[in-house]
């Protein structure tokens, strides 16, 4: 065999094998969404229900990740977290996902007074460092010892056609200063402008766990208000333009992003 052709099947296999780790990887893991339910459901004594699954590549772990399968309790759709494979074990979150729940239950009434009927939103909970002795807490108890984490709330607002941004200044201000006062190492109010033709609640609902922003969501969003604690008047950030530091409602606007423009 010449050396052209020896490459070319040397390719040709690499090929084989990387295009193959799906079937390989479910061969040896058929059961995997069976086995993970089971154990999530032994874990907390009640039922969940499949949202979605991701295949992984035993092979390929450290590239393409392990298998991980998305669930929610089923009586409770809105806390949507994930199972993974980690090695012959599995990782979920489901704890994080339930604090973040009931953080949302506090702070529902006060983030829905400054929001535009219609406008729909999400408060989750990340970099939690959550063990296994903290799973009888509730998240007042958590975040009483533990502020080093990520409190973020998402949220779309749906306009008819090209937003006027300061017309939400207000609430999305206060909203920050609520958040701010969790008084957390790091938080984030995320806000989409989105055409009132959109369905968006899929979205919103699975933002905990869908690595989705409001750039690349496949919906007309008109833009974006991403304001976070480096924008803190209190303690800004030195990489921060002035402009930017949330003095007063109308900094809010400052820090719009249009799309498409």
């Amino acid at each position: 065999m010449n050396d052209k052709k020896r490459v070319l099947l040397i390719l040709l296999l690499l090929m084989i094998g990387i295009g193959g780790t799906g079937c390989m990887n479910a061969g040896n893991d058929s059961n995997f969404e069976e086995r993970a339910l089971a154990y999530i459901e032994d874990k907390y004594d009640r039922e969940f229900e499949k949202e979605w699954v991701k295949e992984g590549s035993d092979v390929f772990a450290n590239l393409y990740g392990e298998e991980k399968l998305t669930v929610h309790p089923k009586e409770n759709p809105e806390v949507v977290f994930t199972i993974q494979k980690d090695g012959q074990d599995f990782v979920e979150t489901y704890i994080p996902a339930k604090w973040a729940s009931e953080l949302q239950t506090m702070l529902e009434e006060d983030i829905s007074k400054e929001l535009p009927e219609g406008a729909e939103f999400k408060v989750n909970l990340r970099n939690t460092n959550f063990n296994e002795s903290m799973s009888e807490l509730s998240v007042d108890e958590f975040l009483a010892e533990n502020k080093n984490v990520t409190v973020s709330v998402i949220i779309g607002i749906k306009t008819e056609g090209k937003p006027d941004v300061d017309q939400y200044s207000q609430g999305i201000y206060n909203i920050y200063n609520l958040v701010k006062n969790l008084e957390v190492k790091k938080y984030v109010v995320s806000v989409g402008l989105v055409d009132e033709s959109e369905d968006i609640s899929d979205f919103i609902r699975t933002s905990y766990v869908n690595n989705i922003t409001w750039s690349n969501l496949d919906a007309k969003v008109y833009g974006e208000v991403n304001v976070d604690e480096r924008l803190n008047p209190d303690q800004p950030s030195d990489m921060i333009d002035d402009s930017l530091i949330l003095h007063s409602p109308a900094n809010i606007a400052e820090n719009y992003e249009a799309f498409g423009e």
